[in-house]
């Protein structure tokens, strides 16, 4: 882990892109803290924003985001050059199968695919990896998922790629698959619920509000089987059987 000031090398509606010298070598699933103010000037946003690696390079670090507030209108108005400060990598990320009968079944919706990139990526062909969205321009990074070598489905509210509906409508997971989700929490919850009824593992990564990503200002808790966890610093992934969905935001 590394706290850092980057370089911004890109920015816009759909992401930012770094320049991250001493980046480390990360696991597919983590995340980082994401600073606005690296230099403490302004005070305006005050919090960082946790972003999902979308995918890395050595230095060059991508985050895929879509605007919804203050903070991503922020991020996506940067200019090359600018200053963002970052904390990272942080969480407990994707972990591979272990078995090689079985597929694994990647299921993203909204800022939720970002998360699902570099795991898609590692698994290659063992993937079956299904994005859904309001529309076929809300899947972020829909043409990166495209070059991959992975069996690739779509689900859209409006029909306009692929399969009219829900994304988990596409997963009919069977004996010997792996789930793995990140998105809505009623999409992640559809989603194991089906892989509870199929008798397969299901890991979701979730998606939280927090202030400083390593377990000290306690606004990233959900609730488990074994009492209270941090999305920070247990999570952001899951083994689905251990959380409390009902009591999830």
């Amino acid at each position: 882990m590394i706290r850092a000031i980057a370089s911004v090398l890109r920015a816009d509606a759909h992401g930012v892109t770094l320049d991250v010298p001493e980046w480390p070598a990360h696991r597919p699933g983590q995340f980082a803290m994401l600073s606005l103010d690296p230099h403490g000037l302004h005070l305006d946003p005050l919090l960082p924003r946790p972003m999902a690696v979308f995918r890395a390079d050595g230095g060059r670090v991508e985050f895929r985001f879509h605007v919804v507030g203050r903070g991503t209108a922020l991020l996506a108005a940067l200019s090359p050059g600018d200053d963002l400060g970052v904390l990272g990598p942080l969480g407990n990320g994707f972990t591979a199968p272990a078995g090689s009968g079985g597929r694994a079944i990647l299921v993203g919706g909204g800022t939720g695919t970002a998360s699902l990139y570099e795991f898609a990526a590692q698994l290659g062909s063992r993937a079956r990896v299904l994005l859904g969205g309001r529309t076929r321009g809300a899947i972020l990074g829909l043409a990166d998922f495209e070059a991959l070598p992975v069996d690739l489905q779509f689900a859209t509210e409006d029909g306009s790629s692929g399969h009219r509906g829900l994304v988990t409508e596409l997963m009919a997971p069977e004996p010997g698959d792996e789930v793995f989700a990140c998105g809505p929490t009623a999409m992640m919850d559809a989603a194991w619920r089906l892989a509870q009824a199929a008798g397969v593992p299901c890991h979701v990564s979730l998606e939280s509000r927090m202030a400083c990503g390593i377990g000290i200002c306690l606004g990233c808790v959900v609730p488990t089987d074994q009492g209270f966890r941090y999305v920070c610093t247990d999570g952001p992934v899951f083994d689905a059987e251990r959380l409390d969905w009902k009591g999830l935001p």
